[in-house]
């Protein structure tokens, strides 16, 4: 596993972990940046408390398995590839205010990228992505710059 101080910060939606569950193929790009976290290590998967639970919320709200839940849960709670922030400072420039813990969650976690297949997101204005230091990209855009 590589160090941690080697490892790039990144938030994941909630939309690219539910990308790569329902994914039919590893060769997804959300099913590449997951297991960039999960297998390759590559990443550092940066969360929050508010975060973890929409997590959390969604994938019971989708019927995944509690067992599997309960794996996930535990690893975002222990594991060394997942740093645990709480949150500071609220940024309300998102046409979606469910957005906001995202970018709170990245910002408060020094995160390099906010990895989204969310429009309200993506569809931010570049000069609103000074304040926050940090990109939002696609899974996709991600892997580009990597």
């Amino acid at each position: 596993m590589p160090p941690r101080r080697l490892r790039t910060l990144v938030v994941f939606d909630t939309n690219v972990i539910v990308g790569q569950l329902l994914s039919k193929t590893r060769r997804s790009a959300n099913a590449r940046v997951y297991d960039l976290w999960l297998v390759k290590r590559a990443l550092q998967l940066v969360v929050s408390p508010p975060l973890i639970v929409e997590y959390i919320e969604l994938l019971e709200r989708l019927g995944i398995e509690p067992r599997r839940i309960g794996r996930f849960r535990e690893r975002l709670m222990t594991a060394p590839t997942v740093t645990r922030v709480n949150l500071g400072k609220r940024f309300a420039v998102s046409r979606d205010v469910d957005d906001d813990v995202l970018l709170a969650t990245a910002h408060a976690g020094r995160a390099r990228y906010l990895v989204t297949n969310d429009r309200d997101l993506l569809d931010i204005p570049l000069g609103e992505h000074r304040q926050f230091g940090f990109e939002i990209v696609k899974p996709s855009g991600l892997l580009r710059a990597l």
